[in-house]
């Protein structure tokens, strides 16, 4: 099973997403993981395809001085023994221009064998990089936030949409899912309108301090403590995200 978290605007939470619902699932805080063993924690691979390689930095494990992991197909460990990492640097501006050269659009496309679910962090633009992401990826997440969000952003994300199924047709969207929640005078009716135009998640992921805190300090939101708000609802997202896939 593997899941692309994409969307074009930046700063929506696709870094964040990306890191905790795989240490969620590497860390068996959540559901049976479809097609893992039972008792057994699922194998998690996390593709870092972002050339910020900021969920490689959060995972601990950012060197600028090697070559991005897509160049050399390489894998790393995290401090989780069930979880690894493709790792990103500012290498992959290089490797998507010869991308472009070569018109590679198949990269990616023996990784993840071995693994019971890979979770890809796309860059916030629809390149080489993002294309190769997509054409392996069974399903899509979008996050977005309501603050940012208009009739306009409706056509935005449509359009999207539309180009992500031109690069893979059998490509699913599990859902879009709505960060940096908090209540305003007009957040409930472009919730609205979002949720009448698209399958929308029913978890959704609060503003929060703590979401701020782990990245500072480089550790999943479960790791500072399952009651914090943000870390239960990365929880309930996980679960809603495998009921989606069994469905």
């Amino acid at each position: 099973m593997k899941i692309a978290i994409y969307n074009l605007k930046g700063g929506v939470g696709k870094t964040v997403t990306t890191a905790n619902l795989a240490h969620l699932y590497a860390t068996q805080r959540t559901r049976h993981v479809p097609g893992s063993h039972r008792g057994q924690a699922p194998q998690v691979l996390m593709i870092d395809c972002d050339p910020q390689g900021n969920l490689t930095q959060f995972y601990k494990r950012y060197d600028q001085s090697a070559p991005c992991g897509m160049r050399e197909k390489e894998i790393i460990g995290t401090d989780w023994p069930f979880l690894s990492l493709m790792p990103g640097n500012m290498d992959l501006y290089e490797l998507e221009r010869s991308y472009y050269e070569s018109k590679t659009v198949d990269a990616l496309a023996d990784i993840g064998s071995g693994y019971d679910i890979v979770l890809i962090d796309c860059p916030p633009a629809l390149n080489m990089l993002t294309i190769n992401a997509l054409s392996i990826a069974d399903f899509i997440v979008i996050p977005v936030r309501l603050d940012a969000f208009s009739s306009q952003g409706l056509v935005e994300l449509d359009t999207q949409l539309q180009d992500v199924l031109q690069i893979n047709p059998a490509l699913q969207l599990l859902g879009v899912l709505i960060t940096h929640d908090e209540r305003t005078t007009l957040s409930d009716e472009a919730e609205g309108l979002l949720r009448a135009s698209f399958p929308v998640f029913d978890t959704k992921i609060s503003r929060s301090r703590w979401i701020i805190d782990s990245t500072l300090m480089c550790k999943p939101l479960a790791e500072l403590g399952m009651t914090l708000k943000p870390a239960w609802q990365y929880r309930k997202l996980a679960n809603e995200i495998i009921k989606k896939v069994k469905e």
